[in-house]
């Protein structure tokens, strides 16, 4: 039986480039070129949008996605961030400035050395995650 491979692509993603973190450090960047499970990929991402490959660390591609879609939504978001109010540390602050704090929660993460990661995500979890859970309902435009 003759397995049949393909080509698997990069992708890129222009937040995570102006962090300086490498394409191929991605979360779903770390396999490239010819891999026999590349079929597989391409039905799963038919099937669902999308491939096993983003559950293998899914904690760094949440992050990922978090990051990158906060990100994009500052920059073309038309709704008036400072309406919003949050408490956080027993301070109000702005959907702006929450988004902000997570976005930077994001970057130590993405950023860390892999040996300071489990720091980065315990603290992920219990910050920003209580934030990002006051912040979710007033996420649209």
């Amino acid at each position: 039986m003759k397995i049949f491979k393909r080509e698997v692509k990069l992708q890129r993603n222009k937040y995570l480039d102006k962090l300086g973190i490498s394409i191929t450090d991605y979360g779903t960047n770390f396999i490239q070129g010819k891999d026999k499970r590349a079929s597989r990929w391409l039905k799963q991402q038919k099937d669902y949008g999308f491939d096993e490959r983003e559950t293998w660390n899914l904690d760094a591609i949440f992050v990922e996605w978090l990051y990158s879609h906060f990100m994009m939504y500052k920059e073309i978001t038309l709704v008036d961030l400072s309406y919003f109010k949050f408490t956080y540390n027993k301070k109000k602050i702005t959907q702006g400035e929450a988004i902000d704090i997570i976005c930077g929660m994001c970057e130590d993460y993405l950023t860390a050395e892999f040996l300071e990661k489990d720091q980065h995500r315990e603290i992920f979890s219990k910050k920003t995650m209580k934030l990002l859970g006051a912040l979710m309902p007033y996420m649209w435009w």
